[in-house]
């Protein structure tokens, strides 16, 4: 593989999809660094990883033993899956010029999808949960019109898919993603798990879609839980648990579930676990 990326000096490793992904320092699993589709011709008869069928027979024994909400983590997403066998900037650039590739092969990560929602059906999973990053630190990777020409119909299709099998629908998005959170709510998706809650702020998003879906944060990541700051940190976890709870107490608290990997001590952790727990209130 470190033949196929003579310019990396990392660690490297092959996903499902024929992707190389590369990181440092053994940190996370890195980034993708090549894409399987150098060009589109690979496009033509690609298939996407088989699934063992054998997992959701398993699945649903462990699941009867188990009385927690089970949410299932899809291995397949709209855009991260399509941005990584194409690389982002590839990828940013083929929305605007290659169209019809772009929705062939959404209509592949749409198939798969179902494929998954099918299988687990009748597990006892509870939700689905999937990943797509959409955003920088000021504004969305691509505009909101070619969002809601290429991507939106594939998140309905896929919060479609889910429901109509008993699932609800968890998705994970970095990024300010402002434009896009109200096509997302449209399309159905349930739980929002948003890990920089401050970048819109919370209070926006509370105002408006309080009570069309719920946010499953901690306390923010980036500019909140970094600083240290035991008053700030335990003040930011009242202050998003009070924010939600005027909006109908439409709020899931979340602990990060690697901070070392931000830096963050684990007594800084334990602050905010503290106070969310200090201040939670179950609403029915």
């Amino acid at each position: 593989m470190l033949k196929q990326v003579p310019w990396f000096n990392g660690e490297v490793l092959c996903d499902n999809f024929g992707n190389i992904y590369g990181r440092l320092n053994g940190i996370t699993k890195g980034e993708c660094i090549k894409g399987y589709f150098n060009d589109w011709s690979k496009l033509d008869g690609y298939k996407f990883p088989p699934y063992n069928a054998d997992y959701y027979p398993e699945l649903k024994k462990r699941v009867a033993c188990c009385d927690k909400y089970v949410v299932a983590h899809l291995p397949v997403s709209g855009f991260s899956t399509f941005r990584d066998i194409r690389l982002m900037a590839n990828a940013l650039i083929d929305t605007l010029t290659e169209r019809k590739n772009v929705l062939k092969f959404l209509d592949l990560i749409r198939e798969s999808v179902d494929e998954i929602c099918a299988g687990l059906a009748g597990t006892g999973v509870d939700a689905i949960m999937f990943g797509d990053d959409w955003g920088t630190q000021t504004g969305t990777f691509i505009s909101e019109q070619s969002f809601i020409e290429l991507f939106k119909p594939l998140y309905k299709d896929i919060c479609n898919s889910a429901n109509s099998r008993g699932m609800r629908v968890f998705m994970h998005s970095c990024g300010k993603n402002h434009a896009f959170i109200p096509h997302l709510a449209e399309a159905g998706v349930d739980v929002f798990q948003f890990d920089q809650p401050d970048i819109y702020p919370a209070s926006w998003l509370a105002d408006n879609f309080g009570k069309k879906a719920t946010f499953y944060c901690p306390v923010d990541i980036q500019r909140v839980m970094p600083t240290g700051d035991k008053k700030l940190i335990m003040e930011s976890a009242l202050k998003l648990v009070n924010t939600f709870k005027a909006a109908g107490g439409s709020f899931i608290a979340k602990d990060y579930p690697s901070w070392h990997d931000l830096n963050v001590q684990e007594e800084w952790a334990a602050w905010a676990r503290e106070a969310f727990i200090n201040n939670a209130i179950i609403f029915q």
